[in-house]
């Protein structure tokens, strides 16, 4: 059957990254598929690398929109498929050379409308396999319940039957973020057949922190609304699929707590963990979520979801930055001396996973022209005077342990976390913090990218 899968790829501006992903395309095993470009009024090159290899391959096909956002491009995509399948694929990310082919070995073996495979996240600082995407990956048939497929929300790693849309009018919402939560459980609460697939990789790009947040992963108020939008629709086809089940559903069934302890994490990870870009109003707002969910959750889910959250104090949520700002656990010293270095060193501090710190900066620094303004409306920034700048600082941290930060090189995101959760005296606060960052940088290997999990 000629032209099984679809692949739409939404774009933007991806002058920088479109031709890896057309790469991975183009190196496939098999032929019998499609790829649409649905280029998002961009203003760069991509208009002219997207044309260069729909004029050399066949089945590639470009198609230019004004800019209305990735969810209206994919929705574009949707109404050009001609396929079997479709699979989103974001400008960036790259299929293995196999993964179409799986695709195809897969719905001729289970004959699924959902296909789910793995996923490999590619990056400086981030560097894993999705696990929730490996538990489904094994499953020959996976359970429309099943808690897994609340966790992960990668399109490029799902094939979906293109009957599915057509069926039951399937579209993304144009919301500011995570649409594609909301159309995979859509999708998902169907009663549909997914089945997962070993062999099927999708190598997911993860943008060099000095990129900054795109703003898609900004915690804007926006994108907590959004989130809290997808979260409650959600939370409403659970609870209608477990009514629909058993007869009755009351809130208490473990699939439900899934839901709720999903949302209390997802929240906690994107938006409160990146506390010092977020508005007081967004603050607020997920505080009221936080509150309004309280009495859904099962005591020993929420102990759970305390336990795995320790080091931010939970269940007190700071509303108040100026109270933030006082009671940090880390004082840190910015002694950087590269001008150079100022901007993708304090991406990768504000992108920490930890936020519970403040900063001290000396006057030359602060106000020599080289210091970012966006860091300059942090609230947990302090700028001292150059004269005694250490010892006044040591006098006035608000924090036990103390940090110098001398080397300019952007730190992985768990560096904070990790010092902060190792047990240790005050005084040698520096030296683990320093271990933890050669320990991360050391962290990443390729060596077992592409290994069959059938196998283990």
């Amino acid at each position: 059957m000629k032209n099984r899968l679809s692949v739409i790829i939404p774009v933007y501006n991806g002058e920088k990254y479109l031709e890896e992903t057309l790469e991975g395309l183009i190196t496939q095993t098999v032929e019998d598929f499609e790829v649409i470009i649905i280029d998002d009024g961009s203003t760069d090159r991509t208009a002219e690398i997207a044309k260069k290899y729909c004029e050399e391959y066949n089945g590639f096909f470009y198609i230019y929109q004004d800019h209305e956002g990735v969810y209206a491009a994919r929705n574009r995509g949707i109404e050009k498929a001609k396929c079997e399948y479709l699979l989103f694929l974001d400008c960036g990310d790259t299929l293995t050379e196999n993964s179409v082919e799986a695709i195809f070995e897969c719905s001729d073996k289970y004959d699924a409308d959902i296909i789910t495979g793995r996923c490999w996240y590619n990056g400086d600082i981030e560097y894993e396999y999705d696990k929730n995407l490996d538990i489904l990956a094994t499953m020959p048939q996976v359970e429309m319940l099943e808690s897994s497929l609340l966790k992960n929300s990668e399109l490029g790693a799902k094939a979906i039957r293109k009957k599915l849309f057509d069926l039951y009018k399937l579209r993304f919402y144009n919301l500011s973020a995570y649409g594609e939560m909301l159309l995979i459980m859509q999708a998902v609460m169907k009663g549909v057949k997914i089945s997962g697939c070993s062999e099927l990789i999708l190598e997911k790009t993860v943008k060099p922190i000095e990129d900054g947040y795109s703003q898609f992963e900004m915690p804007s108020y926006e994108n907590l609304k959004s989130a809290v939008y997808v979260f409650s629709e959600i939370y409403k086809m659970g609870k209608a699929a477990i009514l629909k089940q058993t007869g009755q559903c009351d809130g208490d069934e473990s699939y439900c707590q899934e839901i709720v302890y999903t949302a209390y994490q997802f929240y906690i990870d994107k938006f409160y963990r990146r506390y010092w870009y977020m508005e007081e109003r967004t603050i607020q707002l997920m505080k009221d979520e936080f509150e309004k969910y309280a009495p859904l959750t099962r005591p020993e889910r929420f102990k759970k979801l305390q336990a795995n959250n320790i080091d931010i104090r939970l269940p007190k949520i700071y509303t108040d930055k100026k109270e933030a700002a006082e009671a940090p656990v880390f004082t840190i010293f910015f002694d950087l001396t590269d001008e150079k270095e100022y901007r993708p060193f304090l991406r990768s501090l504000y992108a920490q996973t930890y936020p519970f710190f403040e900063l001290l900066v000396s006057e030359s620094r602060f106000n020599g022209g080289a210091f970012p303004d966006e860091f300059k409306k942090m609230e947990n920034i302090r700028v001292l005077p150059d004269k005694d700048f250490h010892s006044q600082g040591r006098k006035t941290a608000n924090a036990k342990n103390c940090l110098e930060i001398r080397n300019g090189k952007p730190m992985d995101i768990r560096t904070l976390r990790e010092t902060c959760n190792s047990k240790m005296p005050a005084f040698f606060v520096q030296y683990v913090f320093a271990q933890k960052r050669k320990t991360l940088e050391t962290r990443r290997t390729l060596k077992d990218k592409g290994f069959n999990i059938e196998q283990k």
